[in-house]
């Protein structure tokens, strides 16, 4: 049983509620009849629909499984789950855990997988030319995202992989800030963290703008951080050193303490999952991962510094960059 949103569409491209079930050499789509009409376009299924509203229909999934699956042995990709979901599960089933080999086979893209992800690779680029254009002495962090929204539809976008990230000044040292009505001042730097998502495939990019006074050579630090992490980054090679080498370098510049989260993660239909790029991962780097390279420097109070670059992993990884690093 596949019952996680993201995993379900990795495996049948369905984007409503439900769950895939594969049983004795055939596959099910349980869904709510709430959907039931986006489920029925779904090919080499069979639909199941449990409707509590209906006396002849299955009440809910549970009452659907107990009747499709035969045995007590349920495999599930558990890691997603809720705790309800979970209770209610064992106590028909015994769960066996699958979530692990599903990530690793969503990790390794295939060619149609980096197409949707190049395609929003391009929109995102064209939101954060966007974001650059805008940034001017008086505008708020709010106008900026909205311009930067409305870029990444226009050139393509679905949706957002996650809620722009725009932060001017002191905002900026909050890794996860959030857009609100602060203007920018000559003197603020920018973080710009964005990413458009494209036929269900996510992006990621950062860039810090407004680089100037201190802030500029703690980015200068932070570029080359990133730059020989992203040198490290080729098949074979354990994500744990490319996170050591990019973490050697602030390190060294006096500045490891102000990096304070992972040096990347991979992206697809999530905008974070398999591999993490963190000094715990032992997970070897392989031909079709996408990964991200992200740096950053944080100071309370102060500023924030952040770049990062979206790559497919390769003998001759392909780095998609969606606007210059040069301090601007």
């Amino acid at each position: 049983m596949i019952a996680a949103s993201p995993n379900v569409f990795y495996f049948s491209e369905y984007e409503g509620a439900g769950a895939l079930l594969h049983c004795d050499d055939n596959t099910y789509l349980m869904a709510p009849v709430l959907d039931s009409y986006r489920a029925q376009r779904v090919k080499g299924v069979e639909v199941v629909i449990f409707n509590p509203y209906h006396s002849g229909s299955y009440q809910t999934m549970k009452e659907a499984l107990e009747k499709l699956v035969k045995g007590k042995k349920l495999a599930i990709d558990m890691e997603w789950m809720q705790v309800p979901q979970y209770k209610s599960l064992k106590s028909s089933f015994e769960l066996v855990d699958v979530s692990s080999k599903i990530s690793t086979m969503r990790a390794v893209k295939e060619p149609d997988e980096i197409e949707r992800i190049e395609a929003a690779w391009r929109a995102t680029s064209s939101a954060m030319a966007r974001a650059a254009q805008v940034l001017t002495p008086g505008v708020s962090e709010l106008q900026v995202a909205s311009e930067i929204d409305g870029a990444m539809r226009k050139n393509g976008a679905n949706d957002y992989a996650f809620p722009s990230i725009v932060a001017f000044g002191p905002n900026s040292a909050f890794p996860h800030s959030e857009p609100g009505e602060r203007t920018l001042s000559l003197e603020d730097p920018v973080v710009v963290d964005i990413g458009a998502k494209v036929k269900g495939y996510c992006f990621d990019s950062t860039r810090t703008f407004n680089v100037r006074g201190e802030v500029k050579k703690i980015y200068q630090s932070v570029l080359q951080a990133q730059m020989e992490a992203i040198d490290m980054v080729r098949p074979g090679v354990k994500a744990s050193e490319v996170d050591k080498r990019a973490r050697s370098v602030l390190e060294r510049e006096g500045l490891g303490h102000l990096f304070v989260h992972s040096t990347g993660h991979g992206v697809g239909v999530e905008i974070h999952e398999a591999p993490p790029i963190s000094p715990s991962s032992d997970t070897e780097l392989v031909k079709g991962m996408v990964i991200t390279v992200e740096p950053g420097a944080y100071l309370n109070g102060r500023f924030g510094v952040r770049i990062e670059d979206t790559i497919i992993v390769d003998d001759n990884p392909k780095v998609l960059s969606t606007y210059g690093k040069e301090p601007s």
